[in-house]
């Protein structure tokens, strides 16, 4: 005997209807609801599907937006480490030449520190405009890198929530075929039950 909905069939057996139409009545339902339950259960599986994959490319992107900027931060502090080690290098020289004719040019020492004075500051005051450049730049672009990311996001979610719109209409047709099915099967049949018990 095929799987039935054994609260029907005993509401017709009830009824007083042949035992045979009962069963196919029953019957008839159940395999109309398991039919019902396997088509929701796939709906239920692509929407997970699609939200697994949603989330895995947002997750994608994040990382990507991560890595360039670990990688913009890390040549930024590769160019400051060069010029640090330039204008050390060129102190180190500089100093080197002063005490190798200190006493050949003892009356121009206060002249040559001044100069050196003004080059060091000068040469501090470009690194500090670079840096403050380049920073300026790395916010720039962080900041439209988060802007990037949060409408990708914010499209993300009204994707998913499309298609939970979707999920939700294609319910509400099942349940409405089913009332149909209900109507259009059951009610015949119950009616031919009734006259034929008369």
């Amino acid at each position: 005997m095929t799987s039935m909905i054994s609260e029907v069939y005993s509401a017709f057996k009830t009824a007083g209807a042949p035992e045979q139409e009962a069963r196919q009545a029953a019957e008839a339902l159940s395999a109309e609801n398991l039919a019902t339950r396997s088509v929701l259960a796939e709906d239920k599986r692509d929407l997970s599907g699609h939200i697994a994959g949603a989330e895995q490319r947002m997750s994608d992107k994040i990382d990507a937006v991560r890595k360039e900027v670990t990688g913009a931060e890390q040549r930024m502090s590769d160019k400051i480490d060069a010029v640090d080690q330039k204008l050390t290098g060129e102190i180190a020289a500089v100093r080197k030449e002063l005490t190798a004719v200190d006493q050949k040019l003892s009356d121009r020492i206060p002249t040559v520190e001044q100069k050196l004075s003004d080059r060091i500051a000068a040469a501090k005051q470009e690194l500090s405009d670079r840096i403050a450049t380049v920073e300026q730049k790395l916010s720039d672009r962080i900041a439209t890198l988060e802007q990037k990311l949060s409408d990708k996001i914010a499209g993300v979610k009204e994707h998913v929530s499309d298609e939970m719109g979707e999920v939700r209409r294609i319910m509400s047709v099942i349940r409405w075929m089913l009332g149909l099915v209900i109507v259009v099967v059951v009610l015949p049949i119950l009616r031919e039950i009734i006259v034929a018990w008369s």
